[in-house]
């Protein structure tokens, strides 16, 4: 769905400050951490750190943010936050549960209110996230390699509500997780027209009207990473399924297929490196907002979408100096029909590179910005909390 089923991506990216220590290597927290006056400054080195605050905090917690995405134009916004530590004690540390509202806004229109809650049951066994938000989404539609739309993108709006649930059950003391899902977005489309051209705004005119997509999402996923945040080692892969049915109540039907896979290296104590396969493959028929796209940095959002994408990508970070690093990255990948296609298909492409801070280091949090170029001449600037990949 749409990268900005904005909800449920910008929870789950707020969210990622609470998990922490999810993996089994890192269930202790270090002594130095423990009972202590909150402080900005890590003990060792004197630096600013966070995480002190991170491990401390309870209660309300303003978080403001930015948005750079290029499809939907620059804007932010900001979420309250209320912390809940977890009453019983365990031998790993979990993290509390949260409860918040959100609301953001950028310059072409795009609006967003939401609440949201994440749950955790004993000591990390069950995780769950549930969302409802009025997302006012207005972005540009390239018409999925129509030559014309292409070059002439048009204004799609989508006036929507959306709903968002999620509960993955850890598999013993394993890092393998089984979840499900439950997304519910319902929207009413409208789209813009052009002038002299009545055989393509008669196309367009289809993709008008209210649109329901209501799917139950199982998926597999194996967690071996370091961290969460900014990890070194280890991987992340999973199996996803979205199946959408008239049954649930959605307007189409269709089943999507999703793998992918995030793997870390270090090459040496100071270079790390990180691969990314992406991959999305469609059965039936899915409004176009569904449709899956080529997700990369400094490619707008649904400028590159099809029936199936596949991509690669990989990144690596420089350590320069004490906590700081540099960072350059590349990818490509293609969105296409069939697999008969795919030759035919064009190669979309990204590169570019930032910069990044060790904000927390008991976590592994590095904080930073990316400037990234893409095919056609696109851009966008991105300000990064842990890892640019997320799924």
């Amino acid at each position: 769905m749409l990268r900005i089923l904005v909800i449920f991506v910008l929870f789950v990216a707020i969210c990622k400050n609470s998990y922490l220590y999810a993996q089994a290597d890192g269930d202790s927290i270090p002594a130095h951490h423990k009972k202590e006056k909150v402080s900005f400054r890590d003990p060792e080195d004197g630096a600013i750190d966070m995480s002190n605050f991170l491990l401390e905090h309870h209660g309300l917690l303003p978080v403001p943010f930015v948005i750079t995405e290029p499809a939907i134009g620059y804007g932010g916004g900001a979420a309250l936050l209320y912390f809940s530590k977890q009453k019983k004690k365990y031998d790993r540390w979990v993290p509390p549960n949260i409860t918040g509202v959100a609301g953001l806004a950028t310059e072409n229109g795009t609006w967003l209110a939401g609440i949201f809650h994440f749950h955790v049951f004993g000591a990390d066994k069950v995780r769950y996230i549930g969302a409802f938000g009025k997302p006012y989404i207005n972005i540009k539609f390239y018409g999925n390699d129509n030559a014309y739309l292409s070059e002439n993108p048009m204004g799609f709006n989508m006036d929507a509500i959306a709903l968002a649930q999620r509960v993955q059950v850890r598999m013993a003391e394993t890092n393998l997780f089984l979840g499900l899902s439950y997304v519910l977005y319902s929207t009413d489309n409208s789209i813009d027209t052009l002038r002299d051209r009545p055989l393509v705004n008669r196309i367009l005119k289809k993709l008008g009207g209210r649109s329901t997509i209501s799917m139950i999402q199982p998926n597999i996923n194996w967690d071996t990473r370091n961290n969460i945040f900014t990890p070194v080692t280890g991987m992340l892969g999973g199996i996803t399924f979205d199946y959408n049915a008239s049954w649930l109540g959605a307007s189409d039907d269709f089943l999507k297929f999703g793998t992918y896979f995030f793997g870390y290296l270090p090459i040496t104590s100071r270079i790390f490196s990180g691969w990314r396969f992406d991959g999305n493959f469609m059965l039936g028929d899915a409004p176009l907002y569904a449709l899956p796209f080529i997700n990369l940095r400094g490619v707008p959002a649904m400028r590159y979408q099809s029936d199936n994408t596949t991509l690669v990508e990989t990144e690596w970070r420089f350590n320069v100096y004490k906590r700081w690093s540099i960072d350059v990255f590349t990818g490509t990948g293609k969105a296409y029909q069939s697999v008969s296609d795919f030759g035919a298909s064009e190669w979309v492409y990204n590169y570019g590179g930032g910069f990044r801070y060790e904000m927390a280091r008991a976590f592994g949090m590095h904080t930073g910005m990316d400037f990234a170029w893409a095919k056609n001449g696109d851009f966008a600037f991105y300000f990064v909390v842990g890892s640019a990949w997320n799924k």
